[in-house]
């Protein structure tokens, strides 16, 4: 159908900013952007970026009309997408008018993030599932963990009711997993994993805005993909930091190498898949899509668990395979069944994001200044150590998803005829 230009750029912007400030991929704001121009009749080009985007829609017969907003990438709030997708889809197939599908966009993205309780449960249970995969061998540890991670969730939501950045709400929920961490030491309840202070922190990783980071990155948004990462950058800062300084306020530290520990794979891949739905609901997915994380992310936990013990492969190589596994699995199911890709994929693996190595490299760093000789030496080799691991982990992920994303999409284009351009 055609519609007034002027109200298919209002429209088609609406749906691109609302994708865009929830954590939507960037090919999948550009694909929906397309719908909608598609559905006036006309084409659409997205420019997207941190602080200024653009989207110009042209109608045959009307000049191209500009709308430029500002729309920041910052929050993960996957109903307010899935809200979004369906306005799109409710335009695109006729079913609404422009000013209806404007005020179903408004009302998506004006819906509440996961209830506070909800969300203040996940962060509990999730940090207490990554600590069952770490290893964790004690129930106090694990009611310690519950404990911090559940108030650093209240933590977050009061910072940010008062107006208060993500990187203060992360600091200080990772200050007072610190402090936390640092008496179960007192109380000699903390192994030389410490875990009751580490598990509550990894809850806090920037999971999704790494991984977009990196596909902007792979697809040439050169600028947005480096504005993400800086934002999940220093973030993980601000989690390091928080956490090294309440450890250390309580007289404790980070141990750099401790000895890990193995655990059956039936318990890590159940783990996995508890951590997956946590995840999802950190994201504010709806509650009934979150089976498809559960069931993947305990299967590809399982896979990454085979790599290392049973094939010997580098960790970074296990976290690789298993973002493959699951890019092949989860790309398919996006697509067909109309769900954020973010979501369920993201989800499913985000777990395995190197958050741990990087607060060790940071705790490595804050040890050289006092450190002389050998001990300076073995600091420096840490934090290399560490910080290499981290790189090649995430770029291994963020690789085990584009080969996916970009197979699928050569056989539509194949299927479709559509020209393929390398």
């Amino acid at each position: 159908m055609r519609t007034d230009p002027e109200a298919a750029a209002d429209l088609t912007a609406a749906a691109v900013a609302g994708l865009l400030a929830n954590g939507a991929e960037s090919e999948r704001i550009a694909e929906r952007a397309a719908q909608v121009a598609g559905g006036a009749g006309g084409t659409a080009t997205v420019t997207l970026g941190w602080s200024e985007s653009s989207v110009t829609t042209t109608v045959p017969g009307h000049p191209p009309v500009e709308r430029r907003f500002s729309a920041a990438p910052s929050v993960v709030g996957m109903n307010r997408v899935v809200g979004i997708d369906h306005a799109v889809n409710d335009f695109s197939g006729g079913r609404k008018t422009v000013r209806e599908s404007l005020a179903a966009i408004d009302t998506a993205r004006r819906q509440p993030l996961a209830n506070v309780w909800l969300f203040a449960a996940a962060c509990a249970v999730g940090a207490c599932a990554l600590a069952v995969i770490f290893g964790i061998d004690h129930w106090q540890g694990l009611l310690a963990i519950a404990v911090s991670a559940g108030l650093g969730a209240f933590v977050r939501r009061g910072i940010g009711r008062l107006g208060g950045s993500n990187f203060w709400q992360a600091g200080v929920a990772a200050f007072l997993a610190g402090l936390i961490g640092a008496l179960a030491v007192d109380l000699d309840v903390s192994s030389p994993l410490r875990l009751i202070a580490v598990c509550p922190c990894m809850v806090l990783v920037p999971g999704p805005h790494l991984l977009n980071g990196a596909f902007d990155l792979a697809a040439g948004r050169i600028p947005l993909g480096l504005a993400r990462l800086t934002f999940a950058t220093v973030t993980l800062v601000a989690i390091a930091a928080g956490l090294l300084l309440g450890l250390a306020a309580g007289g404790a530290t980070l141990v750099l190498d401790p000895a890990g520990r193995e655990i059956p794979i039936a318990l890590d891949a159940l783990a996995g898949g508890v951590v997956a739905v946590c995840y999802g609901v950190f994201y504010s997915a709806p509650l009934r899509i979150l089976i498809w994380p559960f069931l993947v992310g305990a299967g590809v936990h399982a896979l990454r668990w085979v790599a290392i013990y049973h094939w010997h492969v580098e960790s970074w190589v296990g976290a690789g395979l298993a973002c493959l596994v699951a890019g092949f699995v989860l790309v398919p199911v996006s697509r067909r069944l109309q769900l954020p890709f973010s979501a369920i994929g993201f989800a499913s693996v985000v777990s395995l994001m190197p958050g741990l190595l990087v607060f060790r490299t940071l705790a490595a760093l804050s040890m050289l200044q006092d450190a002389t000789g050998a001990q300076a030496t073995e600091l420096v080799q840490s934090a290399v150590d560490n910080a290499n691991v981290a790189a090649l982990t995430v770029m291994a992920m963020a690789i085990g998803f584009i080969v996916p994303t970009a197979c699928y999409g050569l056989v539509q284009r194949l299927r479709t005829g559509t020209p393929v351009s390398w």
